[in-house]
This record gives C-alpha cells, structure tokens and sequence, in this order.
C-alpha cells in the first residue's frame, strides 16, 4: 500500500483557485483508489473543521485519518508537519511545504509573488522568497500547473537542477455546482444582456483596463458586471460611464457565479499574467465565449478557443469587444469550441497526473 499525506492547510482558508485546486485533486485521488492501492491521510493545522468534516470534504474514506494540532501558521507547517506520518508521501498542493521533508511533492501555481509582488503584502512575499527556493530544491517532486509557470519557475531559479513537471488543473467541478437561477432576478439582469469580469483588488488582473475598454465602446448597450472583490481605488479617475454601463454585484457564491457565467454574451479576462487562469476554463465549460488577454499561461487554457488580446492594449480590447458583443454566429461558434477545449481540462487527469510521477507502476482503478 502507498501512503500519502496531503498538507491540508488550505481548509482552514477561504476558498480559492489554488484552495479549490488543492480539494478537487484530493478528491479525484480519493475516487480513483478503488482497490485500496493508497492510503491517503490528511494533516491540519489550528483552525481546521471536525475530522468528519475534513474527510467529507476532501471525498477521504472513514479509516483516513487526520491529523490535528493546536500549531497553526507557518510554525505548524515548517516546524511540525516535517514530521507526521514519516512514512507517507507529502502532497502540498498549494505552493508551500515544509522545507525539513524530502519525501514529499510541492504544486506550485505560480511565481507572481516574483512577477507581481506588488499584489501582495510585504510579509507574504518575504515568506515565500526565503522558504520556497528551499523547498523547491529539496522536495523529491516539484510540479506547477501551466508550461508557462514552469518556464516561470526556471527564470526565477525555483527547482533547479530537477525536472519539473506539468500537472494541469481541471475545470469540472463547474459541472457540479448548482446554478442560482435566481441570481440574475437578484442583480437586475437579464440572460445574455451583459459583458462579465472578475474583480479583484490585485494589481495584475489588470481591472481598470477592462472597465476602460468597455467605457470606450461606442454602442454601451450590454453593461458590463464585474462580480467578486473590488477595490473603490481602482475606478479612481477612470472613465467608468454612467451606472447602467458598469453594474458591481460584489461576492457572489459558486451558484451565482455559475449564472453569471451561462447567462453572460461574453466573459472578458484581461489579467497582465496568470500561473493558470480557472474563470476562462469555467466559462467555457459554462458556455461563455471568451475575450482573454496574452499574458502568463491564458493561452494555453483558451487555446483556439477564445479571442486574445494584449492586456496593455485598451483600443484592441475596445475593438474585439465591439466586434463580437452583437455578432451571434460567431459567439456561438466560441462557445462550442469552448466546450471542447474544457473538456481537456478534468480533475481525473490531474489526479492521474500525480500517481504517474510518483509511482510510475502504480496501478489505480478507473
């Protein structure tokens, strides 16, 4: 029987791309061992849900065993994680591990500490300039999600000398999550009656811009919503137009999310760079066409499948976005390629991914 142990620090955070990331794969592994060919436990740090609530969560069977501490932070996972179950694998799925343990397989995401420290705080980045180089030459397996983070990795000297692999995230689990059919009714909306983006306060995902282009559209018909967290700052002195133009819905829930997403004529992404890029996947898998912008590894999550544009380039924007808001034809071709090119992206293949370069011979059950 192989052992592993997954560093479930990331259950005792709100969720996010790289915390999602993390469940799903575990989840994917846990469905996948159905001859009990693994062992697959869980240490948490202070702060962690009930053990049957870890377990639920992560699809772990009633003999995983979890292990908890009164430790949390940093010193739990740098000073005790190295040393629980010491016979086991450690998987560590969200970029950091415990610098002491060779045996174990660190995911990192990205580099845009590296790339963008601007969107982050002084003691994050220093966390991860001074712990990170370490475990990335000492773990036994590094792995990253994109070829561009692996190109990343290597520029920023992260795992060198060593392979680095390329484990793609899955975006299924959209699949999965219940629409809000009310959501819409809620934000004043109406199916197919606006542009959709992202918000989020860090710099790199390049906010201001978007809310630029759109602004710059001579047709202002369909609004364009921005859903999740957003920062007052970032529209200071931007030429944002009126209300109807731009409409904030703030947070939404995974179920309002996926209706923003169905309902949308198109999903604008202009991120400056992304380890990975999840909302293009889930738009696309969604049935939303996509605008997606050149930078980090967008590309090769959208391929063919979505129309690009330089993220620095507000005009261009502004023309893709007039080209195709009312071209119907077109947005319905995107939309079924972006069908097929989700469907390349699943959380089994991830899984499956990880069993392959740790255990080349292991057999799992489909």
């Amino acid at each position: 029987m192989r052992r592993l142990l997954v560093n479930g620090r990331f259950v005792t955070r709100p969720i996010s791309g790289v915390g999602r990331s993390a469940a799903e794969i575990v989840r994917a592994l846990a469905a996948m061992n159905r001859n009990g060919e693994l062992c697959i436990d869980c240490a948490v740090p202070r702060g962690a849900p009930a053990d049957d609530e870890i377990r639920a969560l992560l699809g772990l069977s009633p003999n995983s065993r979890i292990y908890s501490s009164s430790h949390g932070g940093y010193l739990w996972e740098q000073a005790i994680l190295p040393w629980i179950g010491p016979d086991a694998t450690l998987l560590n799925f969200c970029n950091m591990g415990p610098v002491l343990r060779r045996d174990q397989l660190v995911l990192v995401h990205d580099t845009q500490v590296r790339d963008a420290p601007e969107s982050y705080t002084l003691s994050f980045r220093a966390a991860y300039r001074i712990l990170q180089p370490a475990l990335t030459r000492r773990a036994r397996v590094v792995a990253t999600v994109s070829d561009h983070s692996r190109g990343r990795m290597r520029a920023n000297r992260l795992g060198i000398g060593r392979d680095i692999h390329v484990v793609h995230n899955g975006g299924d689990h959209i699949g999965a999550v219940q629409t809000d059919t009310a959501a819409l009714a809620r934000f004043g909306l109406q199916p197919g009656g606006y542009l959709l983006a992202l918000a989020h306060p860090a710099k790199h995902k390049n906010i201001a811009m978007i809310v630029n282009a759109c602004a710059r559209r001579r047709d202002k018909s369909l609004p364009l919503v921005l859903a999740g967290a957003v920062d007052a700052a970032v529209f200071r002195g931007q030429a944002q137009g009126s209300a109807e133009q731009l409409r904030i819905v703030g947070r939404t829930s995974d179920g309002e999310l996926k209706a923003l997403y169905e309902n949308a004529r198109l999903l604008l992404f202009p991120s400056l760079t992304e380890g990975f890029g999840f909302p293009v996947l889930e738009a696309m898998a969604c049935g939303c066409p996509v605008i997606a912008s050149t930078g980090g590894a967008i590309p090769e999550v959208g391929g063919e499948a979505v129309v690009s544009c330089d993220p620095h380039d507000e005009v261009a924007w502004t023309r893709a976005i007039e080209a195709l808001q009312h071209d119907i034809p077109r947005l319905a071709e995107l939309a079924a390629a972006g069908h097929v090119q989700a469907s390349k992206f699943t959380w089994r293949r991830a899984a499956a991914d990880i069993l392959s370069i740790l255990y080349d011979q292991l057999e799992v059950a489909a």
